[in-house]
């Protein structure tokens, strides 16, 4: 696993070094053009970050109703910033999540909906704008650049997935008999499992995803609507970057229209989201310069435009993920910290030894941080 990892970074980096080489010309123009950007346009792109950041962790909060909208920032931010920065990062950006959430109280249960939840609402997502911008390929807005019959079977895809998911997920949450079914199922295996290593846990899988399902019903019926208009406009505010960002570089209509735009954002967006490159590194940047120039867009403006979103939606939540996760890291160790009674807490925060109940000395952050201090050890930081 390591191994494939190492190789993967060592081509993207040295495919970012081969393009820099190769089209230093271009680049020098491009950061020229960003340069030039007036005043004006820089405060409204920013206006447009600011606004991405609060409205992931309005969605957040939407979908974990026990998080405040400064918690769902928190969350979003680093797992965001572990999806740009490890390769290969799903496993790591649910394990950063499941921590968090534990650490501010959330149950089990509502920890595993979270999961569930934003997972099937991101691939909701994904595929509802392929289909939208497969039915404006179809409709000869990326005639002569890309293929129809690219965009007939994305189209054909798309819908076999958004039906079958609907269909799936309705059945889940309103057919309670045909999850217990399923659920008897899977502690039948189980069991069979556990007869030959009797060591692995107990469970009784029918009630534990019965109340799961209840639980998930509840959610869907009390914040679906909010769930629902929160992710969507998350997701316009992520289109409407990129036609902000393209127009501020002078861009318009008539050289790359609307649709034009939502076509190249939408076969980028789906061409990262099926490599395993972080953050689709290099998927992205190569993907939208190649299609908005084909589509007519100048050369070096189209760079300052792809430079400048990437900007936004790359390197960005990095910095503010970054940030973070060292203010949650920062608030967990003081609220473990505020467990410590009287003098051990002042001498907590100078480093002192306590006494330990056989005469031993144990660093007082240790006995009293035990938490973090095991998360630590188990890999629990990005």
């Amino acid at each position: 696993m390591r191994q494939w990892r190492r190789w993967l970074s060592g081509a993207i980096l040295a495919g970012f070094v081969l393009a820099i080489a190769t089209h230093r010309a271009e680049l020098g123009a491009a950061l020229r053009e960003i340069g030039g950007l007036s005043a004006g346009w820089i405060a409204v792109l920013v206006a447009f970050g600011v606004a991405g950041i609060v409205s992931e962790g309005v969605y957040a909060s939407s979908v974990t109703p026990e998080l405040t909208v400064g918690r769902g920032i928190l969350v979003q931010q680093a797992a965001t910033a572990s999806n740009n920065t490890v390769i290969g990062s799903g496993p790591v950006a649910t394990g950063l999540r499941i921590a968090m959430l534990r650490s501010w109280s959330v149950s089990d249960t509502s920890i595993a909906i979270t999961v569930v939840a934003l997972n099937v609402l991101s691939a909701y997502k994904l595929w509802i704008v392929a289909l939208l911008m497969a039915l404006l390929g179809l409709g000869g807005a990326a005639e002569g650049v890309v293929d129809p019959r690219i965009f007939l079977a994305i189209a054909a895809v798309a819908v076999v997935v958004l039906t079958a998911s609907t269909a799936l997920w309705w059945t889940l949450l309103h057919r309670p008999m045909v999850v217990a079914w399923l659920a008897a199922r899977v502690q039948a295996l189980w069991n069979r499992v556990r007869g030959r290593w009797p060591r692995l846990p107990d469970v009784d899988l029918p009630a534990v995803v019965e109340h799961a399902r209840a639980e998930a019903h509840l959610l869907a019926r009390a914040h679906g609507g909010r769930i629902l208009l929160t992710s969507l406009v998350d997701q316009l505010i992520g289109i409407a970057r990129l036609l902000a960002v393209v127009r501020a570089f002078g861009i318009d209509a008539g050289t790359l229209s609307t649709s034009q735009l939502l076509i190249a954002y939408g076969l980028v967006r789906l061409a990262a989201a099926l490599t395993p490159v972080p953050g689709g590194i290099g998927v992205t940047e190569v993907g939208l310069a190649a299609l908005l120039t084909r589509f007519g867009g100048p050369e070096s403006t189209v760079l300052a435009a792809v430079i400048t979103y990437r900007t936004l939606t790359f390197a960005l939540p990095i910095v503010t993920g970054g940030l973070c996760f060292a203010i949650w890291r920062r608030q967990r160790r003081r609220a473990v910290l505020a467990t410590v009674p009287g003098d051990d807490h002042h001498r907590a925060h100078r480093g002192d030894t306590c006494e330990r109940p056989d005469g031993g000395a144990l660093p007082v952050l240790v006995r009293h941080a035990g938490e973090l201090h095991d998360n630590d050890r188990r890999g629990d930081r990005p």
